[in-house]
């Protein structure tokens, strides 16, 4: 079982790729809902980033405070509307559009209705209208509009009535236009309901109708699905719901086309600024409620918005998201999310992020680019959000990845090395090598009788199977037994014990370390795959006494291990056992320090150690030969 999890494990690239086809499908399924809000205030930004086209020929008239106090009365009339269109008309104006709507106080008798009917009379006036419950009247005139087959005609473009301006002033204006404005959920203006229908007759927007008549177009065209209207200039793009999305204009951009009607009425605006412009009339004023959040400013007035929504008209340039685009977004996310998936494995931690921070402003950076010459909002949060999903997985699968080789690792090396040096190699990779240390070390070797026969016997795959086993296990008991593996070599082991670090009672834990190999390897020895190839016996030698420990050698290896005279007594002990016929020999000076019971040997002589007393562990079985 365990190893059809391994076989069925999910790399860390794997893992990468599926995420970046689920983001990749999730982005193009639910990415319109779920990144409605953050998408919108990128594009939001991306609108104020990146330069768009702005129409010379735009020019509001701001009836503000200044414009209020000129007059002697303070309060703004409609006569003086009447006066500022006429003076507007006088300059030269192609187009006016009025950003109020006159809906009260009709008389027709009235002074100043009677004026300000006259001069819409003699001037080319736009006048706008605002939805209602019912309509007291209908607006008038119809702008002219043609249609094409197909065309869908979005839900929201039907209303129930309207707030019109009086009839007098209808009737001699140019055309009724919806002035009114529909904010987003976020109550920002980053649209405008493109048309309002109200019965049979279709009303452009303010903004859409005063831009079509300062171009000079002739019968708009309404048609397709989503619906788009033709200019002669232009094709204007519609969204799904029916509604043109406008570039909002900064505040320098605002206050570079807006002129005072103080001072307009007072002569002193330079005529080239009115002549063959399209105006619009409208007022800054907070107390006329016409303050919008839009996406420049957290309150425009809506005569500025209605301006922006004139120039997406008249220079052709409106930003539009394309019905092709969640499906190009999303391949391009399965692309760019497999590529981050390969660069997460292949890089380190630090690189990863920049990566994904890189990935991060490529993807605004195309973003931008691509508005710039297109106009298209493609969304570049979305497109974010699916990389950064991707890096996540891959890392975290990466990083469960290096844990469970790490986790490896440490088992494997404990089988060799005290938890502590095998903690210090694998938590601190840069720490300095470990400098020679001088301590008592009590050391076991071991040997297998007969190995270069057995090894001439079996094949190289069989005797490696045995050695495994034998390995395995040998050095699982010096684990056990606190001790060190020092390193295999062929098919002996060299074990310590007291290091690295400090082993109580480390010459009796070694020396029952010696007879649990013994009791082991005897017992392995009796096991059909050892018995059938007459695997000998393990021969043992162990002493104690004073060592130097640290890393030895350079370059590509490095060696922690031990150098001494006890040391390499262990060794000589080991291959004693042949001669003395014996399982376990043990030195001198870790017989004088146990308490384990032991049968002395004699006084033999050790080559380059001179005659000494050895002894072995009393009462063993399977001493002899």
């Amino acid at each position: 079982m365990s190893a059809q999890r391994r076989h069925y494990r999910v790399t860390p690239l794997f893992g990468g790729i599926i995420a970046s086809l689920a983001a990749a499908l999730l982005l193009y399924l639910y990415g319109e809902a779920v990144f409605r809000t953050p998408r919108e205030l990128f594009f939001d930004n991306l609108t104020q980033w990146v330069t768009s086209p702005r129409s010379p020929d735009i020019t509001v008239v701001d009836i503000d405070r200044k414009a209020h106090e000129a007059l002697g009365s303070g309060s703004w009339d409609r006569a003086a509307t009447a006066a500022l269109i006429s003076r507007l008309s006088t300059a030269g104006a192609k187009a006016i559009a009025v950003d109020f709507v006159f809906s009260t106080e009709c008389e027709p008798d009235s002074a100043g209705n009677t004026a300000l009917a006259s001069a819409i009379a003699n001037a080319p006036v736009v006048l706008g209208f605002l939805a209602a419950d019912r309509a007291l009247e209908r607006p008038r005139p119809v702008p002219p509009l043609a249609l094409r087959r197909r065309l869908a005609v979005p839900d929201l473009w039907f209303i129930e009535g309207a707030e019109t301006s009086c009839p007098e002033f209808m009737d001699r204006s140019k055309a009724a236009t919806a002035g009114f404005l529909v904010g987003d959920e976020d109550a920002r203006v980053r649209r405008a309901q493109a048309f309002a229908i109200l019965g049979n007759d279709a009303y452009p927007a303010l903004g859409i109708e005063a831009g079509r008549l300062a171009a000079g177009s002739s019968t708009p065209v309404l048609g397709g699905e989503p619906a788009w209207l033709r200019l002669d200039h232009a094709i204007i793009p519609l969204d799904a719901a029916g509604n043109l999305r406008f570039v909002a204009s900064s505040e320098g951009a605002i206050a570079a086309r807006t002129l005072s009607a103080a001072d307009i009425m007072a002569n002193t605006v330079d005529r080239s600024r009115l002549a063959g412009k399209l105006v619009f009339i409208g007022s800054s004023m907070p107390s006329l409620g016409g303050l919008r959040p839009s996406a420049s400013m957290p309150l425009e007035p809506s005569v500025q918005i209605h301006a922006d929504i004139a120039n997406a008209v008249m220079t052709g340039f409106v930003p539009y998201r394309h019905d092709g685009l969640p499906f190009a977004e999303a391949l391009f996310s399965l692309a760019a999310g497999t590529i981050a998936a390969f660069g997460a494995i292949r890089l380190r931690p630090h690189a990863t992020l920049a990566l994904g921070l890189l990935a991060l402003l490529f993807v605004v950076a195309s973003a931008g680019a691509i508005y710039a010459a297109t106009g298209w909002l493609v969304d570049a949060v979305g497109i974010g959000a699916a990389l950064v999903s991707v890096l996540v997985v891959t890392s975290a699968l990466q990083l469960a990845h290096v844990r469970r080789a790490e986790a490896i690792a440490r088992q494997k090396f404990s089988q060799y090395l005290p938890q502590s040096v095998v903690a210090r190699y694998i938590d601190q990779p840069n720490a300095g090598r470990v400098a020679g240390e001088e301590r008592i070390v009590t050391a076991l070797f071991t040997d297998i009788e007969g190995f270069s026969t057995l090894a001439h016997k079996l094949g190289p795959r069989e005797l490696v199977a045995l050695l495994d086993i034998y390995f395995a296990e040998v050095n699982a008991l010096v684990s056990r037994h606190g001790g060190m593996v020092d390193k295999v070599v062929g098919d002996a082991v060299h074990a310590l014990f007291n290091a690295p670090e400090d082993l109580d009672d480390h010459v009796n834990k070694a020396i029952e370390c010696a007879v649990a190999i013994h009791a082991l390897t005897e017992e392995m020895r009796q096991r059909p795959q050892f018995a059938e190839n007459g695997f000998g016996r393990t021969r043992i030698g162990v002493e104690t006494g004073p060592a130097i420990l640290g890393e030895v050698g350079a370059g590509g290896k490095l060696d922690y291990t031990a150098h001494g005279n006890a040391v390499n007594l262990a060794a000589r002990l080991q291959d004693a056992n042949k001669f003395l016929g014996t399982a376990i020999c043990v030195g001198p000076a870790a017989a004088a320090q146990t308490g384990t019971p032991l049968r002395a040997l004699g006084r033999h002589d050790i080559r380059g150690f001179g005659p000494m007393e050895l002894f072995t562990v009393a009462d063993l079985p399977s001493q002899a030969k």
